[in-house]
């Protein structure tokens, strides 16, 4: 995880994810709960956290078609 702290979000739409270091990963549904946090290196993108070797990664473009923030932050 990079410096900026993660929200917690949910998922609107079904994402794909990979698991850190491989090529392989897994669909999650909508209505999981995941963390959400800004890409250190390519502040474009955004990363969305299924634990702590699970993510995928978001243009910030789609990102509110696909996650939900469940804080109370705006």
């Amino acid at each position: 995880m990079t410096d900026e702290l993660s929200r917690p979000a949910k998922l609107l739409v079904a994402v794909e994810s990979k698991y850190i270091g491989l090529d392989v990963g897994r669909t999650h549904k909508a209505g999981k709960k995941v963390k959400v946090q800004r890409s250190a290196a390519d502040p474009g993108l955004f990363v969305i956290w299924f634990g702590k070797t699970e993510i995928a990664r978001i243009p910030a473009s789609r990102l509110a078609q696909t996650i939900e923030y469940t804080d109370a932050r705006a």
